[in-house]
């Protein structure tokens, strides 16, 4: 198997480095006698060319954030705005981070995250003096609020308090369904240029933090239409104990075709 790479100056696991090494590692599993190479493109779209048994490929990857991923993201959010007040002696009190519904929470390691985390930080140095109940909306839009309130004048925490809409099983798989429609629509776009080149194109969907269902994802495909103009769809699923083949600094993960028109694929 060959690989050419393109470096990413970023400290944060590179998800189109997880994803393209588990579909490739998902196809050898399959076959393990074919020959397949991939490069990975300067000037994308699409983000990779990849040569299966002498058929080239556009590959493209998009990231899908489930409430399982947006639980998480809370969680680090509350770790290190908890890190940054201590590491600052500026947390005098208890406090609660109130997460409320699903405010748009920026992405882990971008400026708007750094952003967000100093300005609660600096929040909490503030409210530091004021009577305990007091509150300071750090986000607030259509999906609900984040905001961090005051306890009491004893101690020196910050506790998470998460208040979700409550979805029940056919809600998540609606929601999740949504969510590819709208990835599966956006990349038609991004990729007519390459369509004009290139009609086997592939999907590769990122469930962003790990934490999504195999079953929840393939009943949620069961109500997408439109993505007959691609040739597969597949999804890059939990983390696993494998390793990363193609890229052995980045992790590896479990997959699973969601749609194909090879049917040895399925």
């Amino acid at each position: 198997m060959q690989t050419m790479t393109k470096r990413r100056a970023s400290g944060r696991i590179n998800e189109e480095h997880v994803c393209v090494d588990s579909f490739v590692q998902h196809l050898s599993e399959i076959d393990s006698r074919q020959e397949i190479t991939v490069h990975e493109e300067h000037n994308d779209p699409p983000d990779f060319w990849i040569t299966i048994a002498g058929v080239k490929y556009a590959v493209e990857v998009t990231s899908i954030v489930t409430d399982y991923g947006y639980d998480d993201l809370c969680k680090k959010l509350h770790e290190t705005i908890r890190s940054e007040s201590e590491a600052n002696n500026s947390l005098k009190g208890t406090y609660a981070l109130m997460i409320r519904e699903r405010p748009d929470i920026p992405r882990r390691g971008t400026t708007d995250w750094g952003i967000l985390v100093s300005t609660a930080a600096t929040k909490i140095r503030e409210m530091s003096d004021a009577p305990w109940g007091a509150q300071s909306y750090l986000l607030k839009d259509a999906n609900g609020y984040l905001a961090i309130q005051k306890l009491s004048d004893q101690g020196t925490t910050i506790g998470l308090c998460r208040v979700p809409a409550v979805k029940r099983e056919g809600e998540v798989q609606e929601e999740l369904s949504q969510l590819f429609k709208k990835a599966i629509e956006t990349k038609r776009k991004r990729l007519k240029d390459v369509l004009r080149q290139c009609s086997n194109i592939i999907l590769l969907f990122y469930d962003a933090y790990g934490y999504g269902d195999i079953e929840d994802a393939q009943k949620a495909f069961l109500n997408v239409q439109g993505y007959e103009w691609l040739h597969s769809i597949f999804m890059a699923m939990s983390f696993s104990d494998i390793p990363n083949t193609l890229y052995p600094d980045t992790p590896g993960r479990r997959g699973v075709f969601l749609y194909s028109k090879n049917e040895q694929w399925h």
